[in-house]
């Protein structure tokens, strides 16, 4: 499969997509992802490190009645050092969240009768917003797998090399949501949380199949 990553200014996307598709292309289909948005809506394995993070700080400070006041270090000085730790676990569940919310709600997807798109808006090294469009050309054969995950699932419509093309400034098109397993090596291009991803898959094969019977 062909991935191209193309970048231009950022403008606002009250035309739709007409601005981005080329001569001929036609529009099936166009969404965001459907849950992860906002603060609240923990994404993949998210859940699991706050819940980590709370775990870890409730025993933590479930310890310190056994301090004695009279040893070193004090039950005193616990308390500065339990409570450093507490606002660094806050601190880092409160980065993982908005950092995630703001990822997906800069993502939108689109399924035209040639391509796969992922536009991610995001500011570059200049701090100038600017579109990431990631452009997934129809292939024979490709899978399209989808990756389970709570509550919805994600698809996959292509492969990419290095995230930093998409977005050099930033996070690229991962997140907190994500293992850190998917993350090496090639980094997968997805749909991400999106409620219809058995249909949308059905649809890029149908996609597929038209644009490489109208190929040469």
């Amino acid at each position: 499969m062909k991935v191209s990553v193309s970048t231009q200014t950022a403008v606002n996307r009250d035309d739709g997509w007409s601005r981005y598709l080329g001569p001929g292309e036609v529009l099936l289909w166009s969404g965001q992802p459907d849950h992860g948005r906002r603060f609240r809506e923990f994404s993949g394995i998210e859940k699991t490190w706050q819940l980590v993070m709370l775990v870890g700080t409730i025993l933590m400070w479930l310890t310190w009645p056994m301090i004695d006041e009279k040893q070193s270090p004090s039950a005193t000085d616990a308390i500065w050092v339990y409570g450093a730790v507490t606002i660094v676990f806050a601190l880092v569940a409160f980065y993982m969240a908005t950092t995630r919310a703001y990822i997906l709600s800069h993502l939108h997807y689109a399924v035209t009768n040639e391509r796969a798109i992922v536009l991610r808006t995001g500011r570059n090294h200049l701090l100038a917003m600017r579109d990431y469009l990631i452009s997934c050309w129809h292939a024979k054969d490709f899978p399209y797998g989808i990756v389970e995950g709570r509550p919805y699932s994600s698809l996959t419509v292509g492969f990419l090399l290095s995230e930093d093309v998409v977005q050099p400034f930033g996070y690229g098109l991962t997140h907190s949501g994500w293992s850190p397993l998917r993350v090496r090596g090639v980094i997968p291009v997805l749909f991400e949380q999106v409620k219809d991803a058995n249909a949308l898959r059905t649809l890029l094969f149908e996609a597929s199949d038209s644009a490489l019977a109208r190929r040469p």
